[in-house]
């Protein structure tokens, strides 16, 4: 008989610190990109990722995967590294923090039915998909009612809704991969797929950039937002995929908005409304909601 999982066990502490870690790097790319270009900073955040990742993967022992795991591999690193990046960051520079971070709260709902949809799909219960239901209210609060609506907020909002889509299929489309390999193999393998990927549309973006214009806080932000959010942040986001599964690891993106609309709120002044925080307070509740519902212990690899 298996023991039931601690309230608040280590890849609950762990996601909470990718929360934390996410909020805020909204704040710090809606920064950076008041002086460099959004494809330009994408390509060089994604270069330092990478390449911080490769490290890290070789002085652990980086083990190369089977040959017939590369076809996904290679559609993970196109839609959860490249595409991504491609919408989120272009996205991003069109909206406001709050927007953004509000609309990325609501992965769980993707997440949850990309994994109805699946073959190998976890189980479900009625709770998340309360959740679910609550996360939609949200988001009409969000890019409804409480957006701002102009066309370049509209077309921001649209361009991150689909970066949403883009993450929960790698959330839930990296779960057969994780039975055999650790969160540092798939993040370093996705994310030099993604990489490559993403230069033909970076390079052209940053040779056209007038680099002496571009601030010394952008440049602590681009690698701040490389090594942390990036690199840190995407292996612990997999540990929690690995250990907990990707309907109950995408929870935690509900509390992104949170953090990131204090953060935007105390460094960039950005306006926080009342529809935005019952929408805050919408993505909290179905949190509260979901992890009430009981979990089976995490798997021990």
């Amino acid at each position: 008989m298996s023991a039931e999982r601690p309230y608040l066990s280590l890849p609950d502490a762990l996601l909470l610190l990718v929360v934390i870690i996410w909020g805020s790097n909204f704040s710090v790319v809606k920064v950076a990109l008041e002086s460099m270009p959004p494809l330009g900073f994408s390509a060089i955040r994604l270069v330092i990722a990478a390449t911080v990742l490769l490290v890290v993967s070789r002085r652990a022992g980086f083990r190369m995967p089977a040959a017939a795991d590369w076809r996904r591999l290679l559609a993970l690193g196109l839609a959860g590294h490249c595409a991504y990046q491609l919408t989120f960051v272009s996205g991003l520079a069109r909206t406001s923090v709050t927007n953004s971070s509000l609309i990325a709260g609501c992965l769980p709902v993707t997440v949850l039915l990309l994994n109805a949809a699946s073959r190998d799909r976890e189980p479900v219960g009625w709770l998340q998909w309360v959740g679910v239901g609550l996360a939609f209210i949200g988001l009409y609060l969000v890019v409804g009612a409480g957006a701002e609506l102009s066309l370049d907020s509209l077309e921001g909002d649209l361009l991150v809704m689909a970066s949403v889509w883009c993450w929960g299929w790698y959330t839930v489309g990296s779960r057969e991969l994780l039975e055999r390999y650790s969160p540092l193999q798939v993040t370093t393998c996705t994310m030099l797929i993604g990489t490559l990927g993403f230069l033909p549309f970076g390079v052209p973006s940053l040779l056209a950039t007038d680099w002496t214009g571009v601030g010394v806080w952008a440049w602590v932000g681009l690698v701040a937002s490389g090594v942390l959010a990036i690199s840190l942040g995407h292996v612990l986001w997999y540990v929690g995929v690995q250990r907990l599964g990707g309907a109950r690891t995408a929870l935690y993106s509900n509390l992104i908005p949170v953090v990131a609309i204090g953060v935007a709120a105390l460094t960039l002044r950005e306006p926080i409304g009342t529809a935005k925080v019952v929408g805050a307070a919408l993505v909290l509740v179905a949190l509260a909601l979901t992890r009430s519902e009981r979990q089976p212990a995490p798997r021990q690899s």
